[in-house]
C-alpha cells in the first residue's frame, strides 16, 4: 500500500476549503496566489500521510498551492524522496538529511524551545497530527513535542489515527479537529535507528557517571552514549529529558528512578509501554521540558549530550560537517544552557576523540557553533575528562588537547600555539 491511506471522516456541515476561496476567515484570509501553510507533527510516530491526501481530507483540491513545514522526521516516507517534493523543516537531520542536502528541503536553525513560539507567530492553515484513540477523542502518542502547540494554533486540524501504537498517557489533542484519516503502514525503507553501544560508549558512559553529583536530575539521549550512561548508573536518579528511551525504562526495572521520567518524546517498544503502565512516564510539551527557566531552576540538573566537533575554545558543533547537514540543533543548546545555570548542575559533552575514519572530533575551530562554549562545562572522551569550569581560554585548550586522540595532539597544539 505504500503511503496510501483512507479518509475515515470529514464533517459534512460545510467545506472548510470554502473559507479559502471566499475569504470569510478573518484570521487567515488568503488570496488565490498565496499557498496554504501545512505543518506536520513530528517525532517518533509522526504522520505518514502524503500531502495530497491530507489536502483532500481537509476538504481542499489536492493540487491547491501549498507549502509544507516538517519537524523531527525519522521515517523516510516515499513522498519525501520524490524529486518534486519541496518543504521547510524546523528540525534537520534523520530522514530529512538527503532532501536537505539535495536542496529540496530548507532547514531552519532553531532550538526546540523556539518552535512553539514560531508556530504561534506563523499559525498554520492545516496541521496533521498523529493521535491514538482515547474515549471519544484522541491523545498524543509517543510524540508530544510542540505538537500540542501546533494543534491549538492551526486553523484546521486533521488527525492521523494510529490504532496500532499504545496510549502512553500523553495529553489529549485540543484544537479545531475537522477530519480524521487512517495511518498508512510503514514504508519498505528502514527508518533511522539509534546505534547500539560498544566498548568505547560504555567507557565514556562510566566516566560521565563518575562526575554526577548526589541526587541528580539527568538529561541524556538515545544511542550508544545514552545506553552506556544508563548501563553505568548504580544509584537513584531523576530523569527530565527531551526523549524517553528503553535504556531509561530499564533503570526503572532496576529500581533506580526516584520518580516518573518527564519527556517530550518516547522512542522504544515494550519497556516504554511497561513504564507508562506503571505511571512512571510523563509525556509533556516541549514548552515544559525545554523551558530554560524550568531547567535552570532544577538543582543538580545534569545534561549529557554529544557533538560532531568540539573546538579548543569549548564551542560545540552538532549540525554539519563539510557543509552537509548531519543532525539538528534540537534541544542541545536548551539543555546545555539550562544545566550550566543550574545550582550544582553540569553541562557535559560526551564524544569520541575521532570519527570512524580517524579524523579528530576535537578541532581548532568548529565548522558551525551550535552551542556556545559558555554553556559547556565538561567534555568527556575515551581518553579522559576535561573540566572547563573557572579557567581561561589557554587552559581550556590544554585540557581539551589532553583528551584528544594522541596522534592529533601535536597538530592541535601547533594550531593554537599551545605549549605544555
Amino acid at each position: 500500500m505504500g503511503d496510501d491511506s483512507t479518509v475515515l471522516f470529514v464533517p459534512s456541515e460545510g467545506n472548510p476549503a470554502d473559507e479559502y476561496f471566499t475569504g470569510h476567515d478573518s484570521e487567515s484570509t488568503r488570496k488565490m496566489n498565496q499557498p496554504l501553510r501545512i505543518f506536520y507533527a513530528d517525532g517518533p510516530g509522526a504522520p505518514r500521510t502524503p500531502p495530497k491526501l491530507l489536502l483532500l481530507a481537509a476538504g481542499y483540491p489536492s493540487d491547491i498551492p501549498h507549502e509544507i513545514f516538517l519537524g523531527w522526521t525519522i521515517e523516510p516516507h516515499s513522498w519525501l524522496q520524490e524529486p518534486n517534493f519541496k518543504g521547510t523543516t524546523l528540525v534537520a537531520g534523520y530522514a530529512l538529511t538527503k532532501p536537505i542536502n539535495e536542496g529540496r528541503v530548507v532547514a531552519l536553525t532553531m532550538r526546540l524551545s523556539a518552535i512553539g513560539p514560531f508556530i504561534e507567530a506563523n499559525p498554520p492553515d492545516i496541521a496533521l497530527i498523529s493521535g491514538v484513540p482515547r474515549g471519544s477523542g484522541y491523545a498524543h502518542g509517543a510524540s508530544v513535542g510542540s505538537n500540542d502547540v501546533l494543534a491549538r494554533h492551526s486553523r484546521l486540524v486533521v488527525i492521523e489515527v494510529d490504532n496500532e501504537s499504545p496510549d502512553l498517557g500523553g495529553p489529549l489533542i485540543e484544537g479545531n479537529i475537522i477530519a480524521t484519516i487512517s495511518r498508512p503502514p510503514a514504508g519498505l525503507t528502514k527508518s533511522v535507528t539509534a546505534r547500539p553501544p560498544d566498548d568505547i560508549d560504555v567507557l565514556i558512559g562510566k566516566r560521565v557517571v563518575k562526575l554526577l553529583p548526589d541526587e541528580p536530575t539527568m538529561q541524556f539521549g538515545s544511542g550508544g552514549f545514552g545506553d552506556g550512561i544508563a548501563a553505568s548508573i548504580q544509584r537513584p536518579i531523576s530523569i527530565w529529558s527531551g526523549l524517553a528511551t528503553e535504556s531509561m525504562a530499564q533503570l526503572n526495572a532496576r529500581g533506580l528512578l526516584t520518580g516518573p521520567i518527564t519527556a517530550a518524546y518516547a522512542w522504544g517498544a515494550d519497556a516504554l509501554l511497561q513504564l507508562a503502565q506503571s505511571k512512571m512516564l510523563r509525556l509533556v510539551s516541549v514548552t515544559e521540558t525545554h523551558d530554560l527557566t524550568i531547567l535552570s531552576s532544577k538543582p543538580r540538573f545534569v545534561s549529557c549530550n554529544t557533538a560532531l566537533q568540539v573546538s579548543l575554545d569549548g564551542d560545540v558543533n552538532v549540525e554539519r560537517i563539510g557543509g552537509r547537514i548531519i543532525a539538528p540543533l534540537g534541544g542541545h543548546a536548551d539543555f546545555c544552557t539550562g544545566a550550566s545555570r543550574s545550582v550544582g548542575g553540569m553541562s557535559i559533552i560526551a564524544v569520541r576523540s575521532t570519527t570512524a575514519n580517524g579524523i579528530s572530533n576535537i578541532v581548532n575551530r568548529c565548522e558551525v557553533v551550535s552551542t556556545a562554549r559558555s554553556d559547556i562545562q565538561f567534555v568527556v572522551t575515551e581518553h579522559g575528562v576535561a573540566d572547563l569550569r573557572d579557567i581561561n581560554d589557554a587552559e581550556r585548550s590544554r585540557r581539551l588537547i589532553n583528551i584528544a586522540a594522541p596522534e592529533h595532539r601535536a597538530m592541535l597544539a601547533t594550531q593554537r600555539e599551545i605549549t605544555f
